[in-house]
C-alpha cells in the first residue's frame, strides 16, 4: 500500500497553503517589536549535550534466533542562541541510526529552528519545525529520550520535521499551532512540472485545568510530494528491516487527532485516537483508512523510580478489505525508569507486538513492515546535560 498521493491537476488546498504561508510571513512585520535588552547580554550561546545507549533481546514468532546485542549509539550536541530579546536559534546536529540508517556513522544536522516572538503569547517559528498532532506525551527522536517514559515510541505516532513556516500561540488556558511546510530536500516541483505541494497542520489544547488537559488537530496535504509523517520518526527497536518497520504504514492524506491527559497526584494518564485517509491507496479506486488510538500510564513512586505502560492500535478500514481483524496492529509495551544519577535515566522496556491474521501461520495482512508477530526486552541508559 503507498504512503504518498499523486496529483497532477490544481488542488484548492494548494492555494490555501500559498495564502497561509503569506499570512504567516505577514504576521511577523505586522507585530510591534518588543524592547531589546541590554546589548551586552547578547548574543548569548548555550549547548546542551544527549547521549543514549541501547541494548536488545527480541524474538520473531518465525525464526528460531533472536535479534540481541547493543544498538548503535546515539549522540547530539544542541546549540541555542538568544540573539536578542525577540530571536532566538535552535541547532541540532545528531548522529542517529534509528532515523537516518543503521549504517549512517556521520552526525548531520536534523532539527533548525529560527523564532521571532511577536508578542508574549504568539511566537514565528521557522527552518525546521516539528510536524505532528501530538500534544501531551512524550516522544524519543534520536538521543533525546527523556521525555518519553518508556523505551521506543507507540506504533501509530504521527510526528515528524519538515523545512516551513509555524505560528505558536500560548496563552494562560489555551495553545494552537498552525504550521506549512514541505519534505527535508523536497523539491518545489516533480521533473514533470507538477507541484510537489504543501503539509497543512493545524491543531489547538485547552490546558487550564491542571487535572485534564484536551487537545485536537488536523493535517493535510497538496501536490504530489507530500512530507509523510504518517510512519513516525524511527523507532527503536533493530529488527534488521530499517528504521521504520515496526511503525504501522498509516494513511497520509488527511489525518484527524485528538488526545487527552489527566493528572492526578505522581500519576499521569494518557488517551488518543483518531482516524486517517488517503485516496486510491490500493493503486485502485479504493480509499485507504485506518483508525488508530492508545492508552499509556505513568506512576511515580519517586523522584527517582517510575513504572509505565502503553497500549496501542492501528487497524485498516479500507473498503478494499473484507476483514478488519485481518489487518490490526496492537502493541503492548510495560517498563520502568531509574534516574541514576541527575542527569542518567535507565530505563527497562518489555514489548509484544502483535498483528491479527498472522498467528499460527495464518494468512493475514501485516500492517507493519515485519511481517510476523515479536515481543522482546529492551533497555535504555541515556544522558542528558
Amino acid at each position: 500500500m503507498s504512503i504518498f498521493t499523486t496529483s497532477n491537476t490544481p488542488n484548492p488546498f494548494q492555494y490555501l497553503g500559498a495564502g497561509l504561508f503569506a499570512l504567516l510571513l505577514m504576521a511577523a512585520t505586522a507585530v510591534p517589536v518588543q524592547a531589546q535588552m541590554d546589548d551586552s547580554d547578547l548574543p548569548s550561546i548555550d549547548f546542551a549535550v544527549n547521549v543514549a545507549q541501547h541494548a536488545q533481546y527480541i524474538t520473531l514468532e518465525n525464526s528460531d534466533d533472536p535479534i540481541a546485542g547493543f544498538q548503535r549509539v546515539r549522540a547530539g550536541l544542541n546549540t541555542s542562541v538568544q540573539f536578542s530579546e525577540n530571536v532566538s536559534a535552535l541547532v541540532m546536529t545528531e548522529l542517529e541510526p534509528n532515523d537516518f540508517g543503521f549504517q549512517s556513522f556521520s552526525p548531520t544536522i536534523d532539527f533548525a529552528i529560527l523564532d521571532l516572538a511577536l508578542s508574549d503569547q504568539l511566537t514565528l517559528r521557522t527552518g525546521t519545525p516539528v510536524t505532528g498532532l501530538m500534544n501531551f506525551r512524550g516522544y524519543s527522536d534520536g538521543p533525546v529520550v527523556q521525555g518519553n517514559p518508556l523505551v521506543s515510541n507507540s506504533p501509530a505516532d504521527m510526528i515528524t520535521a519538515g523545512q516551513g513556516v509555524k505560528l505558536i500561540g500560548s496563552y494562560d488556558s489555551f495553545g494552537f499551532d498552525v504550521t506549512i511546510n514541505k519534505g527535508f530536500g523536497g523539491g518545489l516541483t516533480t521533473d514533470l512540472g507538477g507541484n510537489t505541494g504543501f503539509n497543512l497542520i493545524g491543531k489547538f489544547r485547552i490546558t487550564g485545568s491542571d487535572l485534564f488537559q484536551f487537545g485536537a488537530g488536523l493535517a493535510t496535504n497538496t501536490g504530489s510530494q507530500p512530507l509523510v509523517f504518517a510512519t513516525g520518526d524511527g523507532d527503536n527497536y533493530d529488527l534488521q528491516r530499517g528504521t521504520r518497520v515496526a511503525h504501522a504504514q498509516m494513511p497520509n492524506e488527511t489525518i484527524f487527532h485528538a488526545d487527552a491527559k489527566v493528572t492526578a497526584g505522581s500519576a499521569d494518564l494518557d488517551l488518543w485516537g483518531g482516524y486517517a485517509t488517503e485516496n486510491e491507496g490500493y493503486g485502485s479506486d479504493e480509499d485507504f483508512q485506518a483508525l488508530f488510538g492508545g492508552v499509556g500510564a505513568k506512576v511515580d513512586f519517586s523522584e527517582d523510580f517510575y513504572a509505565a505502560g502503553r497500549f496501542t492500535y492501528a487497524g485498516d478500514q479500507s473498503d478494499a478489505v473484507d476483514d478488519f481483524d485481518d489487518t490490526s496492529l496492537t502493541r503492548i509495551q510495560l517498563g520502568i525508569g531509574v534516574f541514576v544519577y541527575e542527569s542518567a535515566l535507565f530505563k527497562v522496556e518489555y514489548v509484544n507486538q502483535s498483528e491479527t491474521g498472522l498467528s499460527g501461520n495464518q494468512e493475514g495482512t501485516a500492517l507493519s513492515g515485519v511481517g510476523q508477530n515479536w515481543q522482546g526486552v529492551t533497555t535504555e541508559l541515556s544522558f542528558n546535560f
